[in-house]
């Protein structure tokens, strides 16, 4: 009886551990792919990042460069990108610079 039991347990620790979760990530992807519309900045499965220029039942289309447009299905969008986030690299980051170059050693 204590082995039932303890079979149990484990079959319901990897439930919550492995395949809620897993859930949790399609049911967004599914509603990221839903909630799709023309405009939005976006990127594939393939890593193409482009910008939505229609929506159909099951493709879109999205300009990848100035005139260059590309037809998907809609399921290959794996991410819409935030417009408001910024692509330029934070300011104030410190950067640190070598303070004597390490090709020219002490030759003493």
């Amino acid at each position: 009886m204590p082995q039932l039991i303890l079979t149990v347990l484990l079959i319901a620790i990897g439930w919550f551990l492995l395949i809620r979760p897993q859930q949790a990530r399609v049911r967004e992807q599914r509603a990221t792919v839903a909630a799709l519309e023309a405009g939005d900045d976006v990127i594939t499965a393939g890593g193409i990042h482009g910008r939505i220029t229609d929506v159909q039942p099951e493709t879109v289309r999205i300009e990848i460069s100035s005139g260059v447009v590309v037809t998907l299905a809609r399921a290959a969008v794996v991410r819409r990108l935030d417009p408001n986030a910024s692509n330029s690299p934070d300011s104030s980051a410190e950067t640190t610079e070598p303070t004597s170059d390490p090709t020219q050693g002490d030759v003493s």
